[in-house]
């Protein structure tokens, strides 16, 4: 009877095992491959492709990069637009255009920032000499002031009207403060009358000769420190002068309230 030859078992099982570990080990280094080319660098990639397009048609190329500029620009003015909302942005503009379009930048100056819109009248738009009489031309663009507020009245906390005056050498009229001050209940009171915003949130300061912003020595600065200002600051921001006055006068000393006005003031 013939033998059964006997099987080998030492060390030949585990043969399949390392050809299916190197077959993983492969699959997985073409995944890992694979994964590489897909997430390729697009900076890269678009240069390269710019670079063949510009080789091949240079105007076209250039054409292609104004446009690509001219959209980056347009979406950057959106995006800074949609960043920073300006309330009194209406008032501004409505401003600065009637002073574009009557040649009055000498005159007037006008101002925005993100918590007001200021702005300066020069002595020749609105008062002459020592008068408190409130020039056409004043009047004018007070009226232009007027609509303005209005359209922006729920975004107003307060607007501040100064008067200021020049020092003049050998001048003993002694009026500086009071005309200073007239002039700016003038034009409180002419814009009041348009009833276009709460009454309350007017406020005049007279200055005199005090706060000037030019050389009084000259004409020409003399000129420049007679003027009114109006000050128009947004809801909230920075600080009201009347809402300080009412705290201050609002309290007894121990620090309690001993009345309250009712006014537009939160």
């Amino acid at each position: 009877m013939a033998r059964r030859k006997k099987r080998d078992t030492d060390g030949g099982g585990a043969s399949w095992m390392e050809t299916y570990s190197d077959m993983v080990t492969l699959l997985l280094t073409f995944f890992i491959m694979l994964y590489a080319m897909s997430t390729i660098d697009a900076q890269k990639y678009a240069s390269i492709i710019a670079s063949i397009s510009k080789a091949m048609n240079p105007v076209a190329y250039q054409e292609q990069m104004e446009a690509q500029e001219a959209q980056e620009m347009i979406e950057s003015i959106d995006s800074n637009e949609e960043e920073e909302p300006y309330e009194l942005n209406m008032l501004y503009t409505l401003l600065k255009q009637y002073v574009e379009e009557n040649e009055l930048e000498q005159q007037v100056m006008v101002k925005k920032a993100e918590e007001y819109v200021f702005i300066r009248f020069s002595d020749s738009v609105t008062f002459r000499g020592y008068s408190d009489i409130l020039e056409r031309s004043g009047k004018e663009i007070l009226d232009i002031l007027a609509e303005g507020l209005q359209l922006v009245d729920e975004y107003i906390e307060e607007v501040v009207i100064a008067g200021h005056t020049a020092k003049v050498e050998y001048d003993y009229t002694d009026i500086d403060r009071s005309l200073s001050t007239n002039r700016a209940n003038v034009v409180l009171k002419y814009l009041d009358d348009k009833q276009v915003i709460d009454s309350a949130k007017y406020l005049a300061i007279g200055y005199g000769l005090y706060s000037p912003i030019a050389d009084n020595s000259t004409p020409e600065g003399r000129a420049k420190n007679r003027r009114v200002e109006i000050y128009i600051s947004r809801k909230g921001y920075p600080i009201s002068y009347t809402k300080k006055i009412q705290e201050t006068i609002n309290k007894k000393e121990d620090g309690n309230l001993e009345y309250k006005r009712n006014t537009y003031i939160d």
